[in-house]
Order: C-alpha cells, then structure tokens, then sequence
C-alpha cells in the first residue's frame, strides 16, 4: 500500500509539473519581448526591473531563466537591456540581458545556445565584459570600456578602449586593442592613439604603439571607427 501511495504521489506531481512550469514563467510581468528567426525572446519582471528571461517557439516557452538585475538599471533603448546576438558564430542566437550599468558601461548576462537544442548556458567570460558586442563579418568579440586615473595637479587621464577578441578551440581569446588616451584639468590636452597586440608567448599585450595628436588633430579624425558603440 505504501509503494503504490508513493507512486500515485509521483504521478500527480508529474501530471501538475507542466501546469506549474507554465504558472512559473508568467508570473511576472512582461516588459518587452522581441521574434528574430522564428524564436521569440522576451523580458519579464516588476517594473522596469527584469528578474526572468523567457524562450520561445510556437508560443510555447521552451526556456527561462531567472536573472538579477541591478536595482539601478532601467530600461535600455526601450528594450530593458534584453538583446539577440550570435557570440559564438554557430549560427545559433545567443541570448544577453543588461545586469548592471556604470557610467558609459553595461555589463551582461551572457546565455550561450547549445546548438540545435533549446538550452543556454551561462559564459562568464563574456559576462565580465563592458558593452559586448558581436561582428558576424569578422566573427570577432568587441569588449568598450572607458577609464579615468587621477593625476597631479587635478590633471585626469582618461581611456576609451576597445578589445577584440576571437575563439579558438571553444575559449576566448584577446587579440588586439586599440586605446585612445587624453587628458583633462589642465591648460594642455595631449592626445595619444594607441594600438597593441596580443603576444600569446609572453601572455600579455605587447607594447603599444603610440601615435600622439593636437587637440586639432583629434578634433578633425572622425573617430566614429573606433567608438563601436555610440
């Protein structure tokens, strides 16, 4: 009597997981949702708070995951941060949500498609990234972060950097950066454009190379190249 109790328990519990499964993925609120290839994507939470992302096909949820978002972030480009990109050039979408916003800088959750199969996994690796980006033609990793040092005399260094990175054998690797570098607080404003490689013998990046600029010379580059982001 008390295997077969044990199974009807069993039983019920699998003929109500699929009930509760679905309650689960409603249960919050949806904030945006977008359809790319078939698949649709979307963003639900409290507010403009994201705490789910949600997968799916023919209507049918096929994927969630609970994230926790900063309580500072609000909603980016009407979109709340929710994004479809390819990171791995499978040619499976990836999928990436906003988790926390510094300054010019936003970092994601970055959730990794696992080929045919409707499942993703977590890459911490693109996760510590500044405002990740995926170039398909060059199936290559863009990684934007801005950065300030205090000098003397109230002087400022400031960095705008960007770091391209590519796979090799399923790992990310970097490979080049390129760094634009100024000064504030101070009468003069020295400008320096630097560019450096990544020397996977010593495991580092090589020294730069320096090309320094007038304030004139920096005014009149379209630096557009080089701010992937804006």
């Amino acid at each position: 009597m008390k295997q077969l109790k044990f199974y009807s328990i069993l039983l019920c519990a699998l003929l109500l997981f699929p009930l509760l499964s679905s309650c689960a993925t409603e249960r919050f609120d949806l904030l945006y949702e977008v359809e790319h290839n078939g698949i649709t994507y979307c963003a639900r939470g409290t507010d403009d708070r994201v705490k789910q992302i949600v997968v799916k096909e023919d209507d049918k949820a096929v994927w969630s995951k609970r994230v926790r978002t900063d309580r500072k972030m609000e909603k980016i480009d009407e979109t709340y941060g929710l994004s479809v990109q390819d990171l791995d050039f499978d040619g499976y979408d990836d999928v990436l949500i906003a988790i926390e916003t510094e300054g010019e800088c936003i970092t994601y959750a970055c959730y990794i498609r696992d080929g045919k199969k409707m499942q993703y996994t977590l890459r911490k690796e693109l996760s510590d990234f500044c405002n990740i980006k995926a170039d398909s033609d060059l199936r290559a990793i863009f990684a934007f972060e801005q950065i300030t040092e205090a000098r003397d005399d109230n002087a400022y260094l400031h960095t705008d950097k960007v770091t391209k990175y590519v796979w090799q054998n399923g790992e990310l690797v970097p490979e080049r950066y390129a760094a634009i570098h100024y000064y504030s607080g101070g009468e003069q404003k020295p400008y320096c454009y630097a560019v450096a490689e990544y020397d996977e013998d010593l495991g580092r990046f090589a020294d730069s190379s320096d090309k320094w600029l007038t304030e004139k010379e920096y005014q009149d580059t379209d630096w557009s190249f080089f701010y992937y982001f804006k």
